[in-house]
């Protein structure tokens, strides 16, 4: 409202300065408007682009031409320009520039947006000029081109002007009020050159006073939009809209081309039907002119519309015409009694040859696939690309029969069986299929896509390169899957996961040679949840490295206290996961979580596991060449795993290497693993590395390693995993290793589980175990999970959110270490402010990040061994 203020008090100011004082005035207005524009574009185009600045400098030069207009005709008043003199030229020239300023704008928002307004705005300037000619000038005046061309030339670039700027402005519901300022500018000096216009082809000697007080008024408003401070912020960003013309420009559009045979129905009805040669040639023209204009709006709305449903690269169906097209078979499946399948697929290996030889190679890998694809499909089948590498196959009318839909699924995947020739490369590329059949499977387009993307991913868990067929097991598993990771999630955000400690034994002096540090999840409901099921679901939906941080995070405390409280100092071993050494720095975390706990780094050994070492060879290497520069030790976990360590084992940059527990499980076994694990335990100490072997469990394992010369054990045999406090118990009595103290601990009260432990460990097992799917599943058990997750996810739900990292984690930690009463842990986290999750709350974890007092009792229960963060 100010603004506006100002501008009608200046352009008043002008109006009554211009009556009394007129080339003053004017000479005033014709300096201060490239001032304006000067300071405009310099102060303001630091906020834009280099083609900004472009684009405005010459609409600057247009208001400069108006000024320069304005002041010659104040200078001679009683003198109009007559051909194509000076100031004419001079002004055409600011109204070409002008156009082209607004038409780098309007290419700017809208890429080929400009060539069609340009054209718009000159189809209406010719009609309008076509209209003026022929009904009233040239009537009056006869045909003059020399003097009256001239004469429209420069109030039909305004129009043409006037019809982009209002283009450019429509393109957003919100934008710089200096835009409308350009509008209002230019509304102005259309104004003032029409009236010179027609006062020349009148024959008038001078034109009235207020064409020149418009002239200058428009000048002012124009230059107005370079001082005004909304020229620094830019438009709002354009919506989609369709490519199509609206109706308003249809309507224009088709005004403009009717206008010939008006004027020439008009002049037959009034006797005049001598028509002069330009007037028949522009009856011609201007309506082939709108016509190809209409037929190239038509041509690049279909090219649009194939483009927004079709994939550009291979040109099949994209998602949503694919969807389109199974809603149309679905509807005709109905009124017919049919039925439609529905196969998803996912190619296998594919992201790896992606990353490995390059995006063009996977491109033309995709192209292949397509290609041979659709050899199989008949003509009304309709194959999509869903996105990525995934592609999708409506069959309709086809036999609901498991035995056709498993023949259909096999031919498929019959077109994997050789090798894609891409370039010069022959990629062996398989494809895992699942398959979804109406109305059994569901009869809406979102029912059978979520169940044929549910039973494509149990083909990759079955082994990949074939095909399942979707049942109602498989959407129980999913279910079950999902509520299970949003469980995990919602345990790691409220802080009710454990650290529990498992000790390694030295077998020369019988005393605990260190701890591993292992997380471990007890819920409310459900009771122990093993690690060996829920870590997988931390790798995979990425809370891995959250978690893994607070594992270290609590036994670095946890070490740092045992050492002010007198205990033996040993060392602490914590897992860092593959995500980690892929996605995070390591080096930077470790030393940072040194530095907040103050821990000893002698005191802190890093368990990388053998998969890791395989897929990042030089990175591991490099990262723990760092940590062992600080002082600590780093061991290869899970040895024998991946098969292939003994070709870099004498390379990789570690103290000690964990013997697999698979391999120890079988040393008493006839034609076991015994050779293989002495054989270890010799190359490792030739290479001046110490050995463990984890999951021992009998005294037959135990004499072997001791007669083959372990240096260290760790299992079952002498201690499950214990909560931090009876971990120091044995720190102070490790002989009590060798007594019956673990009956004493499992024998308190342990919380009553919803269901049956046996029946849960078996259902996990069958639903997260890699290539683990049964043709039958639990269902009851399954339902019966579900309900006991629910009202713990609700519950969770309205815990705090946001709360500060640091505040929490130190909070997370004294609870993970098991060292605060539920008092002081309420009274500590009733001062820390929400922060964000990944750590616990000591309000929540009083028992080492379990909420229930009997907790900790129950977490010691022995399970069966594992290792890594869950081990």
């Amino acid at each position: 409202m100010k603004s506006f203020a100002v501008v009608a008090g200046t352009l008043a100011a002008v109006a009554v300065a211009n009556g009394r004082w007129r080339w003053p005035t004017a000479a005033v207005v014709a300096v201060a408007v490239p001032v304006a524009v000067a300071w405009g574009i310099t102060r303001r185009g630091r906020f834009h682009p280099a083609s900004w600045k472009r684009a405005w400098a010459g609409l600057g030069v247009g208001a400069g031409a108006v000024a320069a207009s304005a002041l010659w005709q104040a200078w001679r008043p009683d003198s109009l320009p007559t051909g194509l003199d000076l100031p004419l030229v001079a002004t055409l020239a600011g109204d070409v520039l002008v156009i082209a300023g607004l038409t780098w704008l309007l290419d700017q928002r809208v890429p080929r947006l400009a060539a069609e307004t340009v054209t718009e705005g000159t189809v209406v300037a010719l009609a309008l000029a076509f209209v003026l000619l022929a009904l009233a000038i040239v009537p009056a005046d006869g045909w003059h081109p020399a003097r009256t061309l001239p004469a429209l030339g420069v109030p039909l670039l305004d129009v043409v002007m006037l019809w982009m700027a209002g283009s450019l402005i429509s393109l957003t519901e919100r934008h710089p009020a200096s835009y409308r300022y350009l509008v209002g500018g230019m509304v102005c000096v259309l104004g003032a050159h029409a009236t010179f216009a027609l006062t020349d082809l009148a024959h008038r000697a001078r034109p009235p006073a207020f064409s020149t007080t418009l002239a200058l008024c428009g000048a002012v408003v124009w230059a107005g939009a370079f001082v005004h401070p909304s020229l620094r912020r830019g438009f709002d960003p354009v919506p989609l809209r369709p490519s199509r013309p609206s109706t308003i420009k249809i309507v224009l559009l088709v005004a403009a081309a009717l206008v010939v045979p008006a004027v020439l129905s008009v002049q037959d009805a009034f006797g005049r039907s001598a028509h002069q040669p330009w007037i028949v040639v522009a009856s011609s023209v201007l309506p082939l002119l709108i016509v190809l204009y209409l037929l190239r709006q038509v041509f690049t709305h279909a090219a649009a519309e194939y483009r927004a449903q079709h994939d550009p690269l291979t040109g099949v169906c994209n998602r949503l015409l694919f969807e389109d097209r199974l809603r149309l078979s679905l509807a005709q499946a109905q009124r017919g009694g049919g039925s439609v399948t529905v196969m998803f697929l996912d190619l296998d290996r594919f992201k790896g040859i992606n990353d490995s030889l390059g995006h063009a190679v996977g491109n033309q890998l995709l192209q292949a696939v397509v290609k041979r694809l659709q050899t199989c499909l008949r003509e009304q089948d309709t194959l999509a690309r869903f996105g990525g590498d995934e592609f999708t196959i409506i069959i309709p009318d086809s036999d609901p029969a498991d035995g056709a839909v498993a023949t259909l699924a096999e031919r498929v995947l019959s077109r994997f069986s050789d090798p894609f020739a891409v370039g010069n490369r022959q990629l062996a590329v398989k494809t895992s299929i699942g398959v979804a059949v109406s109305p059994r499977d569901g009869e809406d387009v979102e029912s059978l896509l979520k169940h044929a993307d549910t039973a494509m991913y149990q083909a990759k868990a079955a082994g990949k390169n074939t095909f399942q067929i979707f049942d109602s097991a498989m959407s129980a598993r999913a279910r079950l899957r999902f509520a299970l990771e949003d469980g995990l999630r919602a345990a790691v955000e409220c802080g009710r996961l454990a650290v529990h400690y498992q000790p390694k034994l030295d077998i020369a002096t019988g005393t605990i040679a260190g701890v591993e540090a292992l997380a471990r999840w007890q819920h409310p409901r459900l009771g122990f949840i093993p690690p060996w099921a829920f870590i997988p679901l931390a790798e995979e939906s990425s809370l891995v490295a959250t978690l893994g941080e607070w594992v270290l995070e609590v036994a670095c405390t946890q070490s740092k206290r045992w050492h002010e409280d007198g205990l033996p100092a040993v060392p602490v071993a914590v897992n860092v996961s593959p995500r980690q050494f892929a996605h995070h720095r390591v080096v930077e975390m470790v030393a940072s979580t040194l530095r907040r706990t103050r821990l000893d780094p002698t005191l802190l050994e890093l368990e990388v596991t053998e998969s890791v070492l395989m897929d990042h060879m030089g990175a591991v290497a490099e990262s723990m060449d760092a940590l062992r520069a600080m002082g600590l030790r780093c061991s290869i976990d899970d040895f024998g795993t991946g098969y292939n360590a003994l070709t870099y084992l004498a390379k990789m940059p570690v103290d000690s290497i964990k013997i697999d527990q698979s391999f120890v499980r079988d040393i008493a076994e006839d034609g076991g693993s015994a050779p293989i694990v002495g054989a270890v335990i010799a190359l490792a100490h030739s290479l001046g590395l110490d050995v463990v072997a984890e999951g021992v469990e009998t005294d037959a394992q135990l004499q072997f390693l001791e007669s083959h010369g372990c240096d260290q054990v760790q299992g079952y045999r002498f201690s499950p995993p214990v909560a931090a406090p009876e971990m120091a118990t044995l720190l102070r009595n490790p002989a009590r290793l060798f007594t019956d103290w673990r009956e004493e601990v499992a024998s308190q009260p342990v919380p009553m589980s919803v269901v049956s432990p046996a029946r849960f460990e078996a259902l996990l097992d069958s639903i997260l175990q890699e290539g683990r799917w049964p043709t039958e599943v639990d269902t009851e058990m399954i339902e019966a999970v579900l309900a006991a997750l629910q009202p713990d996810d609700l519950r969770v739900g309205r815990s705090p959110r946001g709360r500060r990292r640091s505040a929490r984690l130190a909070v997370g930690t004294l609870a993970g270490c098991g060292a605060m009463t539920p008092a002081m842990a309420d009274g500590v986290a009733s001062s820390v402010s929400p922060g964000p999750p990944g750590v616990m709350d000591a309000a929540d974890a009083p028992h080492g990040g379990v909420p229930w007092p009997e907790a900790e009792a129950a977490l010691v229960v022995e399970q069966p061994p594992e290792q890594g963060l869950g081990a």
